[in-house]
């Protein structure tokens, strides 16, 4: 009986061992899964807590496990906060991207520099802008030293569009994207994406507006012609030449039938180009053609230019030579770029048009490629990918929308913000002085209403002729009397 008890209590004792062992083991695996959840979540490891030799003692040990472990929780999670937070400071100073803005000159290119320069910024970049005075040679050496400084990416509008083939390898090389800008860069397969407001489009605008104002399908028609003369843009420069080939392919149909006359023969991109969009020799050009084929006076029916600076040389040229704008001597002038001294022009009547091409949306879409490329989920957009060949491949790219701009519509771009009024709005025309204006007649400069004094008096009859036919009757005085000009007529013939 004895052994049979002491058996039963010593199962007794197992049991609750077992059961205690078991409780013991549940507990670990909670604080092992919150401690790996809790290092997930990046708060640090926590110590597992004791085990307790009885259930009061394992449940007073387990609160206190729970409050040293919230309170060392707190701790970790304030400490490594405040750790993650500088270290993403830290991160984000070393680790903010460069992007390699490189410009042919400052001059005409500072708005561009500024733009971009502010995009890139705003996305969070460090942009370097560069610009290379006009230097083929030191827009390679920039290149150079942006790929030793791994930039994350290239925005290059090339002095020289065929210049850059060899620097480019090495570009390439080093995985470094490269987007043309503006003006696509020829003979490379380093160039990704070309942004642009598309020469060729101009050109065919150019074009048609100018079927359109002159009026030519009607000139066809009655067999007469108008005479035209091209200042075209840098031979050495790619959209000029596709600015070009759109002008051409539109209007050589009006040329080959001779409604177009071109009396200088300077027709071909090469012959009619002004290189690197020199001003001084658009206005030689000009004053040569003028002299030679225009005589006594007279001028060309169309001046059609590829940039601004030519059409205002053109202005300058025809003024000089005495021919005054809105008579019917002064010819229809075309620009392209819409600098603030063509507006003027367009205002003042002078230039019949220019194509404005907005260079912050330029600016825009070419940063929203580049920031696209390097961390979007898609490729960059693109509305063109056929007709834009560097000579190596044909290059995806953005074409923004020009936009034609005259004496109509010139106000948007002051309303736009892009330029001021006082940029654009031609100078008053001073109002001529009183001694300037014809005078009106004077009374005493009007012929009198003869008097009757001046009237042949009736004669009396002793100077009556005895017989009719001897000499004619006086007339009555209603016939002698001359008519009296009117007011009208005599300021008119004065």
């Amino acid at each position: 009986m004895k052994k049979k008890t002491t058996s039963i209590l010593l199962g007794v004792f197992l049991a609750a061992s077992m059961v205690t062992g078991c409780g013991k083991a549940n507990k670990a695996t909670e604080v092992a899964n919150e401690s790996a959840q809790t290092e997930k979540e990046g708060t640090g490891e926590v110590a597992e807590g004791e085990v307790a030799q009885t259930d009061s003692k394992s449940k007073k040990t387990e609160e206190t496990d729970k409050a040293d472990q919230k309170d060392d929780t707190k701790a970790d999670s304030a400490s490594e906060d405040s750790a993650d937070n500088t270290q993403e400071d830290t991160s984000e100073e070393e680790q903010k991207e460069k992007i390699a803005v490189l410009l042919p000159d400052e001059d005409s290119w500072s708005v561009d520099g500024e733009e971009l320069e502010a995009r890139l910024t705003d996305d969070g970049y460090e942009p370097v802008i560069m610009y290379a005075e006009g230097d083929v040679s030191k827009q390679v050496m920039q290149i150079q030293d942006m790929t030793e400084e791994a930039v994350s990416a290239f925005v290059i509008a090339p002095v020289d569009a065929y210049g850059l083939k060899d620097v480019l390898a090495d570009v390439k090389e080093a995985e470094i994207p490269v987007v043309s800008y503006d003006e696509l860069i020829m003979d490379t397969n380093a160039v990704r994406y070309y942004v642009t407001f598309g020469g060729r489009q101009i050109g065919q605008m150019v074009a048609k507006e100018i079927i359109d104002k002159e009026e030519l399908d009607k000139v066809q028609e009655d067999k007469e012609s108008r005479s035209i003369e091209f200042l075209m843009g840098s031979q050495d420069n790619t959209q000029a030449l596709f600015f070009y080939n759109g002008l051409m392919e539109t209007l050589q149909p009006y040329l080959d039938d001779g409604t177009l006359v071109c009396k200088s023969g300077k027709i071909s991109f090469d012959n009619s180009g002004i290189l690197r969009w020199s001003s001084s020799q658009a206005k030689t050009r000009m004053s040569e053609i003028l002299e030679e084929f225009y005589p006594d006076g007279d001028s060309p029916d169309i001046i059609c230019t590829g940039f601004d600076g030519a059409a205002l040389s053109a202005i300058d040229v025809l003024e000089e030579a005495g021919i005054v704008s809105g008579t019917e001597k002064w010819p229809m002038i075309t620009g392209s770029g819409c600098e603030a001294d063509a507006v003027k022009r367009i205002a003042e009547g002078k230039l019949a048009f220019s194509v404005f091409t907005d260079r912050r949306e330029l600016a825009d879409q070419c940063e929203n490629m580049v920031n696209v490329y390097l961390h979007g989920d898609d490729d960059p957009e693109v509305n063109d990918y056929e007709q834009y060949d560097n000579g190596v491949k044909i290059i995806a790219t953005y074409l923004c929308e020009p936009q034609l701009i005259d004496q109509d519509n010139y106000e948007i771009l002051i309303d736009n913000g892009y330029y001021t009024a006082r940029e654009v709005r031609p100078e008053a025309t001073p109002t001529p002085m009183p001694e300037e204006i014809s005078p009106t007649p004077m009374p005493e400069e009007i012929s009198p209403t003869p008097v009757p004094e001046e009237i042949s008096p009736t004669p009396t009859p002793e100077e009556i002729s005895p017989t009719p036919t001897e000499k004619a009757a006086t007339p009555s005085p209603s016939v002698t009397k001359k008519a009296t000009p009117s007011l009208t007529e005599k300021v008119r013939k004065s």
